[in-house]
């Protein structure tokens, strides 16, 4: 018989173990990994975390976002994780039922799956294969989905750039950038929203802000995280763009020549490759990130149910 029930304190092991078997990762999530990265949050929240099992064995899992990101304009409540083995879907549908039924009790009318990649605010960076920013196209809880009545509402590719086996790109745009522009760096910056301070307090960040000589203004601004450098014993390489911040309009030449240095940067500190999530529908980034050589690895969906 399934049961559904809250997040206990003894549960982080046998969760771990349902996330290494459900997902394509890099490296496996340890326990004191997810520990550290999600529940030692300070808005963790175990009521808002249900835990599906069959003779008191975890067998999937929903866990919805803060209180930080719900939407109550759009009646919206985010969903940062939804697992169950096997992509069983008398597990997924109970734990739907569930959460359905909690979200109706605080006032919402629609579930979504994914987010943008600076609101990820749990398993941000821990994988590109996660649901940090949908719902990957080859995990096998997709059609589950789609079955329980979910509908694909928008599409992030996941692009990577390996800097020890490709030739990172030096073009005379970036040439005469480096005569008119500085490149300021700064390290684990603050932001000027809250809620991006708490989601990225666990990760090691870094900005590269390009200004102009002449005016003092930033054009351009380009966050990134490195998670080797962010989590306990996590394997080298692997750094993640979270943030890319045009001064006004968007500029081709300044988002190729922010990804360029980042690029430029990754063999001398010893890590290899970039990841970068750009938007379905955004094709002026996608067409600079390929142009430089970035390749798609994933393509994940954002999905909604309206209840």
């Amino acid at each position: 018989m399934i049961r559904i029930r809250s997040f206990l304190n003894h549960d982080p092991p046998a969760i771990t173990k349902v996330i290494n078997e459900c997902c394509l990762l890099e490296a496996k999530v340890s326990t004191n990994l997810l520990e550290f990265a999600v529940f030692a949050k300070t808005y963790f929240n175990r009521k808002r975390f249900f835990v599906a099992t069959i003779a008191d064995e975890i067998m999937g899992f929903v866990h919805l976002g803060s209180e930080m990101t719900d939407d109550l304009e759009a009646g919206t409540l985010t969903i940062s994780n939804y697992l169950v083995k096997d992509s069983n879907q008398d597990i997924a549908r109970a734990l739907l039922k569930h959460t359905v039924e909690f979200a109706k009790q605080q006032g919402f009318e629609r579930l979504r799956i994914g987010t943008g990649p600076d609101q990820a605010e749990y398993y941000n960076g821990i994988s590109s294969h996660f649901l940090n920013v949908g719902v990957p196209d080859r995990h096998p809880i997709f059609p589950v989905l789609s079955q329980l009545g979910f509908e694909t509402v928008a599409n992030w590719h996941c692009l990577q750039f390996d800097a020890h086996t490709q030739q990172v790109p030096f073009s005379r745009e970036q040439m005469s950038l480096r005569r008119t522009h500085l490149l300021k760096q700064t390290v684990d910056p603050t932001f000027g929203d809250l809620t991006l301070n708490a989601i990225y307090s666990h990760l090691a960040t870094s900005r590269l802000d390009l200004t102009d000589r002449r005016t003092d203004n930033i054009d351009a601004s380009l966050t990134y995280a490195c998670l080797a450098q962010s989590y306990p014993n996590w394997p080298g390489g692997g750094v993640d763009i979270i943030g890319y911040e045009p001064g006004n309009d968007f500029n081709a030449s300044h988002f190729e020549f922010l990804l360029c240095e980042i690029l430029r940067q990754l063999p001398q500190i010893g890590l290899s490759s970039l990841r970068l999530h750009i938007d379905g529908r955004d094709d002026s980034r996608l067409d600079v990130a390929e142009q430089i050589g970035f390749r798609k690895t994933i393509t994940s969906s954002h999905v909604e149910l309206t209840f």
